[in-house]
């Protein structure tokens, strides 16, 4: 099987034009070899010449490796290290070829390449001996078309495999696309909608520079669902509401509101209506973090007094630092009191000022899916979490996570069998 498979890389080589200086003109190769972990045969500025380039893949020899393969830690390892220093630019185009002729040992390592892979706009191929259904389930999460499985016979013929690859994905021209590269988006199932609250930190921690950036992303974000256009007494589209936390007047057990809702899950029935308000009426309130106990108020008020639940559950929770010291307790019980309630929690924490530890316990599981880190508040690194949250949101849908998932079933077992003692403007968790 390793006879076969650098024979085709030779082959898909061949058919490059290969970079040969600074120019950004043509493709740069690279090779790796994985099992359980990944490592370098060749990299990418290793040959500026075709011929030495083909004259060392002819050279590679099989290697055993005792450990069981994981094609999607390999994914993540080829995005996080031989695409780390890519040149950029409208015409950049970023494809990384695998080859797999069995099961990947961890599934939720290759869904999380996926979403990662979405994000840095990195086009995966898996050249496949066999056919592997976590593949393409996986891919589904990309509704573009462009990520793609090539079922390939082990033995036989493999040359029309490599003319598509060549022709629709290596060689790609989107100006002028061949019409035999004709792409459909996936569609999605139409029952599997989601309820979803943005929980964003108006905090004295942002500036109002990075404030109005946030408000940039956060409409684009939208765009994300298909919105319901009757909230109240449909059951079909996606409901998005927004809320505000770090009012400069809260204090625990103060009879100041613990949140400000921006509008709820049936307020707009428009994503227009909804983007509207985040320009015009959104303002950033200045105080102390107070992310758990806006968890909890944005559950009891906004998600428990909306009618027709979605059957999907989510908080987005954008974070600019730590929350309060006197919040830090009351955090840990409501997000965990939201994951065993159903809900997934996507975290989004932005700037360099962070508590590792505390965004970790606060996200869903697997971590790796359900938290961005930025350091910077800028328009490139808010592109990648955008790019991230779509097929996100097709990975909640799908159902192939549980929420909670399983490791949480002894303390959601406590959890549920206490109840919270809280008012609509205190709150207090046992």
């Amino acid at each position: 099987m390793f006879d076969r498979m650098r024979e085709i890389v030779i082959a898909i080589v061949k058919d490059l034009k290969i970079r040969e200086s600074n120019c950004p003109v043509g493709a740069r190769v690279g090779v790796v070899s994985y099992s359980s972990s990944t490592r370098y045969l060749i990299r990418f500025s290793d040959f500026r010449s075709k011929e030495l380039l083909l004259q060392e893949l002819k050279a590679l020899s099989y290697q055993r490796a005792a450990s069981r393969r994981d094609t999607g830690a390999s994914m993540r390892f080829v995005a996080r290290n031989a695409f780390k220093r890519t040149l950029q630019g409208a015409n950049m185009r970023k494809v990384a070829v695998f080859f797999s002729h069995g099961q990947t040992a961890d599934p939720n390592s290759f869904n999380t390449a996926v979403l990662e892979y979405s994000a840095l706009e990195i086009l995966p191929v898996v050249i496949a001996f066999n056919n592997i259904t976590q593949l393409h389930r996986s891919f589904a999460m990309d509704d573009s078309g462009q990520f793609q499985v090539l079922h390939i016979p082990s033995k036989g013929d493999y040359t029309l495999f490599l003319q598509g690859l060549q022709l629709c994905t290596l060689c790609y021209d989107k100006c002028k696309p061949n019409a035999a590269c004709k792409r459909t988006r996936r569609s999605l199932p139409p029952w599997e909608y989601v309820d979803t609250a943005f929980i964003l930190d108006n905090s004295q921690a942002m500036n109002p520079g990075e404030f109005e950036k946030l408000k940039g992303f956060l409409s684009s974000a939208l765009d994300a669902f298909e919105v319901s256009s009757e909230p109240t007494v449909s059951s079909v589209g996606d409901r998005v509401a927004v809320v505000s936390h770090a009012a400069p007047a809260f204090k625990p057990q103060a009879q100041q509101p613990l949140a400000k809702k921006e509008f709820d899950l049936v307020t707009y029935g428009k994503t227009q209506s909804m983007k509207r308000h985040i320009r015009e009426s959104l303002r950033q309130l200045g105080g102390e973090a107070a992310l758990g106990h806006a968890i909890q108020w944005t559950i009891n008020n906004v998600f428990s007094a909306s009618p027709n639940p979605r059957k999907h559950k989510a908080l987005i929770i954008v974070s600019a630092g730590e929350t309060s010291s006197w919040d830090k307790e009351v955090l840990k019980k409501a997000s965990l009191r939201a994951k065993c309630q159903g809900y997934a929690l996507l975290v989004l924490s932005l700037g360099p000022k962070y508590n590792g530890t505390e965004l970790e316990d606060l996200a869903s599981r697997p971590v790796e899916q359900h938290l961005i880190q930025l350091g910077r508040i800028h328009k490139p690194e808010l592109e990648y979490a955008l790019r991230f949250l779509k097929p996100f949101l097709y990975l909640l849908r799908s159902g192939i996570n549980s929420y909670p998932p399983a490791e949480l079933r002894t303390k959601c077992n406590k959890v549920t069998s206490q109840k919270p003692r809280y008012t609509s403007r205190s709150l207090s968790l046992i």
